[in-house]
């Protein structure tokens, strides 16, 4: 083997195991969304259109965290948020607090949930475990009513919704 080569190797191997490090020691807050939950019920005037959630686990606190969009397509639109807590949070809540939130286990069924990305078996569970939690969402704005995002952001909680 000559040397030229033998240093062209060294330096290829070099790259690849430098590129794998850097990638693991570039973990910042916005990597983990992976877990993608469909529901309707989120849009005021549009019970019908479906909000792609894209979800992170593993917050402190045992919270969840969503970011809201209007489609599942590479330009959707950021429409808003949700934030889970597990119910011994809620339990924490004052009564006005609690008012903001809503019980997911009468939300799933009424919300026709779905978890397009998992195997039916592992969606059930995953719905499941989800059915003592309680969510607060922030709309930032209606991308159906407007192109633009116009009008007040605000938190969805009307007495449909709010937590029992």
């Amino acid at each position: 083997m000559n040397n030229r080569f033998l240093h062209s190797l060294v330096t290829v191997v070099f790259l690849v195991l430098m590129s794998g490090a850097l990638a693991d020691a570039h973990v910042v807050p916005s990597n983990g969304w992976g877990l993608h939950i469909d529901g309707k019920l989120h849009v005021a005037g549009n019970s019908n259109m479906v909000v792609h959630h894209y979800c992170k686990t593993g917050i402190a606190g045992g919270l969840i965290e969503c970011q809201l969009y209007d489609s599942d397509k590479p330009n959707a639109r950021l429409m808003g948020v949700e934030v889970i807590v597990p119910a011994a949070s809620y339990q924490k809540f004052s009564a006005s607090e609690k008012a903001l939130w809503h019980y997911h286990k009468e939300e799933i069924p009424k919300a026709s949930i779905t978890l397009p990305d998992l195997p039916p078996a592992e969606a059930a569970k995953v719905a499941k475990s989800l059915e003592e939690t309680y969510g607060k969402i922030y709309l930032l704005w209606d991308p159906t009513a407007n192109s633009l995002p116009l009008g007040q952001p605000s938190a969805y909680a009307d007495s449909t919704r709010a937590g029992k």
